[in-house]
């Protein structure tokens, strides 16, 4: 645990346009919902702030969005991505921690569907992710990328964590890694003028904020979190993610507490430059699904006769977020609410209450032979070190 004095966080507070600048993302698992958030309120109203950032650094999830903002992926497909990995792990009894579900395997399909083919040239020397060593616990920061495969690799290496993410850990250059956020979960923290990002509220730049005093505060990989209630929740829900409404409101305080950073650093009135990350308004917010007409009347004399127009979200949760992101977040959440629907109904029904708990066991067994096997052949393919040096970010 290494602290800070009160001095050194209030001098990083203040922004300088005439020096470079770069952008920090905490690892912080499926809370980095939470970035889209806070980075759809910086490219709504000032773009030049992420555009203009000479590096972008991660850990863990944080890497990902880090990622996505190097390489140029539009803001709404990472908000895509974080929603269906979500979906995918609450489709399980057991969630992220049923043996056929695994959420390494998860993240590298999306980073393979993501990335375009010169990810690595656009990533090279604007990207800094920060890993761990599995043999002595030392952190690496990786900025240079030889093909897009070793950048998925890089990124996957990162977000592994120990036993939540499987027993075998990925290589990257014959190396074992994992989860960055174990020795640095701030990269480029050292550096005054970077903006820092953690859904936890702390001394970040952009973070939750809470109503009471905080007499402790815990300083661990270079992200300072307070000790309270708030964040024992906030950390819970890394792990195990939470329903896609919840998801959807934290987005939407993102998008609060980055507004709220602006104002404070004076830089609403800052000039804009064209951005390619510049969210589209071009959209419209999706609309009630259609339904047959025996399905809308049941639904109106269930409300009264009143008509519930997206009921599968508050509106209120994303009122203040661009169209892009709540185009995305509406869909999402209406795509689950009506599998959800018929899926809760047979589940209801006692018997197949019974028979799923009665074979939870042999399933579980069964998937976990399967998963063991599955990682010992990549372990396998992946025995053979590589000859090359790993580069690091300027320090």
């Amino acid at each position: 645990m290494r602290g800070y004095s009160e001095d050194y966080f209030s001098s990083r507070r203040m922004f300088n346009w005439g020096d470079e600048w770069h952008m920090s993302f905490a690892g912080c698992g499926f809370r980095s919902i939470y970035y889209v958030g806070a980075l759809s309120c910086i490219l709504e109203r000032v773009p030049r702030l992420v555009c203009g950032a000479s590096t972008f650094g991660g850990a863990s999830s944080g890497c990902l969005v880090a990622a996505a903002l190097a390489v140029g992926i539009p803001i709404e497909k990472l908000c895509f991505m974080i929603l269906i990995t979500a979906k995918e792990a609450r489709k399980h009894i057991l969630g992220v921690f049923h043996p056929r579900f695994s959420l390494l395997r998860v993240v590298q399909r999306s980073l393979l569907d993501m990335l375009p083919e010169d990810a690595h040239l656009r990533a090279t020397g604007r990207l800094c992710v920060s890993l761990t060593q599995l043999s002595n616990g030392r952190n690496v920061l990786v900025s240079e990328f030889a093909s897009r495969d070793e950048l998925v690799q890089v990124l996957t290496c990162s977000c592994f964590f120990p036993i939540y993410c499987g027993f075998i850990p990925p290589s990257y250059r014959g190396v074992l890694y994992m989860d960055g956020a174990l020795s640095n979960n701030m990269p480029l923290f050292e550096h005054r003028n970077t903006i820092t990002l953690a859904p936890f509220s702390g001394e970040s730049d952009i973070c939750p904020t809470e109503g009471t005093f905080n007499f402790f505060e815990a300083h661990y990989s270079n992200v300072s979190i307070q000790v309270n209630t708030g964040n024992v929740h906030r950390v819970c829900t890394s792990f195990l993610p939470p329903r896609l409404e919840k998801l959807a409101e934290i987005c939407h305080n993102g998008y609060m507490d980055a507004l709220r950073f602006l104002k404070k650093q004076d830089l609403l009135g800052a000039e804009c430059s064209p951005c390619s990350l510049v969210l589209s308004d071009k959209f419209p917010c999706c609309e009630p699904a259609k339904m047959e007409d025996w399905k809308k009347t049941k639904m109106l004399l269930n409300n009264g006769g009143k008509r519930k127009e997206h009921q599968w979200l508050d509106q209120r949760l994303m009122e203040n977020l661009p169209m892009g992101i709540r185009k995305v977040l509406c869909e999402v959440c209406r795509e689950s609410y009506n599998a959800g629907s018929w899926w809760s109904s047979l589940t209801n029904i006692l018997p197949v209450k019974m028979q799923t708990l009665l074979l939870l066991p042999f399933n579980i067994s069964l998937h976990l032979f399967k998963r063991l096997g599955r990682e010992r052949q990549t372990l396998r393919g992946h025995s053979r070190p590589l000859q090359t040096h790993t580069k690091t970010c300027r320090q």
